[in-house]
């Protein structure tokens, strides 16, 4: 498994997720994790199912400790 960072691509709103970290086999995996996910809560609001608004990108599992992933936009 890998580390990916998938972020929006557009303007996100209140309330709503600009960012996530998931540990998938590979980047199409990833997207079909966030697919999975999207009706078990509020937590990926405003990812759209196709993917069209995010980016992903593979991270190193490797590295000096510290914080991978901290996006709060609160409405």
């Amino acid at each position: 498994m890998k580390l990916y960072l998938v972020e929006r691509t557009d303007t996100v709103g209140w309330d709503e997720t600009n960012a996530v970290v998931v540990r998938a086999a590979s980047h199409l995996d990833a997207l079909a994790l966030l697919r999975e996910r999207l009706d078990s809560g509020p937590w990926l609001h405003g990812i759209e199912p196709d993917g069209s608004n995010v980016q992903i990108k593979r991270i190193r599992e490797s590295g000096e400790r510290g914080v991978i992933c901290h996006d709060f936009n609160a409405g």
